[in-house]
């Protein structure tokens, strides 16, 4: 038998496979899916046993759902740092793993907030952790009191975080004492049960000023506790993400936004009313990225989603609605002026559906573009009335007022409702009137799925309009709304 083992291995030393050297061939396990797949390579042969066990950081993420499978990874671990997901409260596990916490690289936690749970967790867990990078934790069932939630600030990893880069809380309160988190780039707080104050927040930040993202889900009181005047600097933000029942903008008005940055709030219709007026920052000082907006994106699908554009950076309100509801799109147009619009160059309107009723100027259109001078695009897509169309025309209004004097293009894409030429010949109406008072628009353009435009109003068209251009199809523009989050991101319409 031994000759034979022998024999085989010799045999095997002359596959082509062996011809790979043994450090290029150790690399195979970094593209596997699972670690039943890296035990099986350990299973094809002696030599790829040796070379396998040998490579220390394939031994290194402990899942600690098997009391045998931790111990051996831990031995052929050796001395490399530790990816550790503890999801059960096993006492063994635990004891297994507590001596090599100044290992831990990465360590996600998920248990069930029992008393007796929380305390042996925070005694096998005391020693500090001077290479933990990234740390997790998740807790179901009972809250944590608030005895252990002090617990858990001042000794678990010795209370002092030094490398740490990404911290994640989901329903898990503390009072958030750690001290040095000056490495601390992310940040993400999710349904934490009792509400953590505005103050400890914003205690929390002062500590971590190298915060790059702060993402908060439905984790605010119902009131600010901290002075109106602290003002706490975020220098490297790049997004800061708030899911709320309704779109609390308290944190905002503590937070100095750096240009640059994307600021997110989302929220919930779930009873009647619009929350949005109510809930806007108290002082736009703060976000520096939006000093000027030079555009909006505004999105009336599932409820209102807006986009505005800074010189370098983003503020984006999404709200999901339950219900449609006819007076979300007015509300919605009638906050925007809160906001230093006047220098906006561009607005793109989608799903617009309030009518615009018998007084022009009464009307959210015509508030939304009263004050936006230096407008130059304006693009509606699928709304269904004449709204905007109206308040752009001098003659609907008391005072013979000229809104968007700086106004060049008018693109419109399926506009709906419309079963006839009267949108045409309102159209017609708007463009002559603001030529004869010398605000001539350079270009119409219209996409549209049905035959709206006779031959015979193209040229009249044309004698108020730079360039009018028409083409009868279906054809949606999409553009940047919500990156990442909608189907319309990353798209620009075609008009040129």
């Amino acid at each position: 038998m031994e000759v034979l083992l022998i024999t085989r291995s010799i045999r095997n030393t002359f596959a082509p496979i062996n011809r790979v050297p043994p450090d290029v061939l150790s690399l195979i396990p970094d593209y596997r899916e699972t670690d039943e797949e890296l035990i099986k390579l350990t299973h094809v042969c002696r030599s790829w046993r040796d070379i396998f066990i040998s490579r220390a950081s394939l031994w290194t993420f402990l899942d600690c759902k098997d009391l045998d499978k931790t111990s051996v990874y831990i031995q052929r671990s050796r001395k490399s740092p530790l990816e550790v997901r503890i999801n059960r409260d096993y006492l063994e596990i635990l004891l297994l793993v507590a001596p090599h916490v100044g290992r831990l690289k990465a360590l996600t936690l998920s248990f069930v907030g029992r008393v007796w749970d929380i305390r042996r967790l925070i005694e096998y867990f005391s020693s500090t952790a001077p290479l933990l990078e990234k740390l997790a934790i998740n807790v179901y069932g009972t809250p944590i009191s608030k005895s252990n939630r002090s617990l858990f600030g001042s000794t678990f990893l010795g209370g002092n975080l030094s490398s740490l880069r990404e911290l994640r809380f989901n329903d898990f309160r503390t009072d958030l004492p750690w001290k040095n988190m000056s490495n601390l780039t992310l940040f993400e707080f999710r349904r934490s049960g009792p509400k953590t104050s505005i103050t400890q927040l914003l205690d929390f930040f002062e500590q971590a000023p190298l915060l790059r993202e702060i993402k908060i889900f439905y984790s605010f009181p119902l009131s600010s506790d901290a002075p109106a005047e602290r003002v706490v600097s975020l220098p490297h933000l790049k997004l800061l993400r708030i899911s709320e029942q309704a779109p609390h903008s308290m944190l905002l008005n503590h937070l100095h936004i750096p240009a640059g940055a994307s600021a997110t709030l989302e929220f919930e219709f779930g009873y009647e009313g619009f929350p949005i007026p109510d809930h806007l920052p108290s002082s736009l000082d703060n976000l520096g990225n939006i000093a000027h907006i030079t555009s909006i994106n505004l999105d009336f699908n599932l409820g209102p989603a807006l986009r505005l554009k800074g010189p370098s950076g983003n503020l984006y309100m999404v709200g999901v609605s339950h219900y449609l509801h006819p007076m979300l799109d007015s509300r919605t147009l009638r906050f925007l002026p809160k906001f230093p619009i006047s220098s906006t160059e561009s607005l793109t309107i989608a799903r617009y559906a309030t009518s615009a009723g018998s007084n022009t100027e009464e009307s959210a259109a015509y508030q939304t573009l009263l004050t936006m001078n230096d407008l130059r695009t304006l693009t509606l897509v699928n709304c269904i009335n004449l709204s905007f169309i109206l308040a752009l025309d001098p003659n609907h209004n008391a005072s013979n007022t000229v809104l968007c004097p700086k106004l060049e293009k008018l693109l419109l894409y399926n506009i709906r409702g419309r079963q006839d030429e009267s949108f045409v010949d309102e159209l017609l109406e708007m463009a002559k009137a603001r030529a004869s008072m010398g605000v001539r628009l350079s270009t119409i353009g219209m996409v549209c799925g049905r035959e709206l435009i006779s031959k015979e109003k193209v040229p009249d068209l044309r004698n108020y309009v730079g360039n009018f251009e028409y083409k009868s199809d279906r054809v949606t523009p999409k553009w940047d709304l919500i990156p990442g989050d909608s189907d319309e991101s990353g798209y620009d319409s075609n008009w040129d």
